[in-house]
């Protein structure tokens, strides 16, 4: 072994090697860009930089001025790391050559090969990127904020573990049963030939044509139930108990049966698809109980399982809870806009305006018929004793209002007839821009394998760290930006990283240094394979 030895503070970043070998992060990065022009920082330097960056917490490229760059290049292999705006210029490389689209899709199939066991259940689901600033987007509704704001949604496919599998930018205005009917033939390439893959929505991806289009395609459907629907007779529950795949025990009161729904768009208009329906008996808020459906295309699956994998869904929504502390996914990685597709169409606004008035005009021809009604009962039941004349005179006069609440009753619905139901964007607002979405995917793309490969380091603790549940991903983060020496040699660059913060942490992170070292992980672009120690922990003074 080379006697030189030098201690760095963010020796720990080098544990992520071996788990973003595993990613493909790398390989596919070269199989789909080659290489960048010429310069002193390359393709595999610029990913690893990015990489490094978000798993020391600081994912955008303006981390790099927070990072020190000294520090940050000896685990590159590096006198220094690029700066924040070297970074935003190979970004903008990497997106000028229009393959992202690629590149995600071959993580994808990467991931799909390294866990073949987690892609039998995929969870897609719609989430909104909120756009701050001063250029004009077209609004959509944000669940997490609760109103609509400027912003593109996304749709994001997780495996059944919760890890990032794929994403696309949705097309503007386009609901999750289109995105989904268009990912269709993606996901089946992902799975690969002859294995069938499971799709899991949540209620945005309702559309019985599209059940009817999953399940004709071979693929399994998992969803709940949209809209009123009868209740079970309770005789019908029974107490069912099952283990999920964390060994974790649940209990459900379910009831098994089987739902035709109604296809009432699309080429299969008319027509109706079958689905077996798992309906759950679950407390109610104001007392007594409720009954949740849960539609799935399964019939070889438990009734509890369909019912825990469905509750899965929430692993996808965890994900993005612990991505927005770590790695930003909603972050403007690029000011890059283009102008909006002409072609395209939006509903119009003024149709909901026109709708208003029609409800106005309603409720007020309705008032005036009212009062007209009670006016002449009045003249015609007078008092004991007093005479009443009704003349067409005194007829018209009471009648004129309602008449007058009609006709403008009529004039509003001719005038909502009139309106377009969809006009182009540009009529709305002239100056409404896409945002670029080539340098977005190429980010999410790097932050999705930072992820994954932290996710593989924390899954390795199993077994290692008695609170591995609760501290794994705690723990790792620590180690991660831990300092320790790295020491080249012969074949070989050994890591030796300084103890943690607790005693039972550096022994959960040693045993974590020798699994890394039994994979004879190589270090990028060179062979030296990696070795992995921890110092001891200092006893007590």
């Amino acid at each position: 072994m080379s006697p030189y030895t030098a201690r760095y503070p963010l020796a720990g970043l080098l544990l992520a090697l071996p788990a973003l070998e595993a990613t493909g992060l790398l390989d596919c990065g070269r199989s789909v860009y080659g290489r960048l022009r010429g310069g002193f920082y390359g393709l595999t330097a610029t990913l690893l930089t990015m990489v490094f960056l978000a798993l020391a917490g600081e994912p955008r490229a303006e981390g790099a001025t927070r990072v020190p760059p000294a520090a940050l290049g000896r685990v590159l292999g590096l006198d220094r790391a690029p700066e924040a705006r070297t970074i935003r210029r190979k970004l903008g490389e990497l997106a000028a050559a229009g393959k992202a689209a690629d590149l995600i899709m071959a993580l994808a199939r990467r991931h799909a090969a390294a866990r073949p066991e987690a892609l039998g259940f995929l969870y897609v689901d719609g989430h909104a990127r909120v756009c701050y600033g001063t250029r004009t987007v077209q609004k959509t509704h944000v669940a997490r904020l609760k109103f609509p704001a400027p912003a593109t949604m996304e749709t994001w496919v997780t495996d059944s573990g919760g890890g990032p599998v794929f994403m696309v930018v949705a097309e503007p205005s386009d609901s999750l049963a289109g995105e989904l009917r268009r990912l269709l033939p993606d996901l089946r390439q992902i799975a690969g030939e002859g294995r069938r893959v499971t799709v899991c929505s949540g209620r945005g991806g309702w559309s019985p044509a599209l059940f009817a289009d999953i399940t004709g395609a071979g693929s399994g459907l998992l969803t709940w139930r949209k809209g009123p629907a009868p209740d079970l007779p309770a005789a019908g529950f029974t107490t069912i108990t099952c283990t999920d795949d964390r060994g974790r025990s649940h209990e459900y009161e379910l009831a098994d049966s089987a739902v035709e729904l109604a296809i009432s768009d699309g080429p299969r208009k008319g027509q109706t698809v079958s689905l077996r329906q798992v309906t759950r008996l679950v407390p109610a808020k104001a007392g007594g109980t409720r009954q949740i459906h849960v539609l799935t295309s399964r019939t070889d699956l438990a009734a509890g399982e369909v019912c825990w994998r469905m509750s899965s869904r929430w692993r996808e929504e965890n994900y993005f809870r612990y991505a927005r502390t770590r790695f930003a996914p909603g972050a403007l990685d690029s000011h890059a806009a283009a102008p909006d597709d002409p072609g395209r169409t939006v509903p119009n606004p003024a149709r909901k305006a026109a709708a208003t008035r029609i409800r106005q005009a309603e409720a007020a021809a309705q008032a005036a018929e009212t009062a007209r009604d009670a006016a002449l009962l009045k003249l015609r039941s007078p008092a004991p004793g007093q005479a009443a004349y009704l003349t067409n005179p005194v007829i018209n006069a009471l009648a004129a209002p309602a008449g007058a609440a009609w006709r403008e009753l009529g004039e509003a619905d001719m005038a909502a007839a009139a309106i377009p139901a969809r006009i182009p964007p540009g009529e709305l607002a002239p100056d409404m821009v896409r945002l670029d979405a080539e340098t977005r995917q190429i980010t999410h793309a790097i932050r999705m394998a930072a992820c994954n490969a932290e996710t593989i380091l924390a899954r390795a603790l199993d077994g290692h760290c008695a609170r591995a549940g609760d501290e794994a991903y705690a723990l790792i983060r620590e180690a991660l930006t831990a300092s320790g020496d790295i020491i080249p040699g012969p074949g070989q660059l050994f890591i030796r990283l300084d103890p943690l913060t607790a005693p039972r942490r550096t022994q959960a992170l040693a045993a974590l240094c020798d699994q890394l070292t039994q994979t004879r992980a190589c270090y990028p672009g060179t062979d030296l394979v990696l070795r992995y120690e921890v110092k001891p922990h200092p006893g007590p003074a």
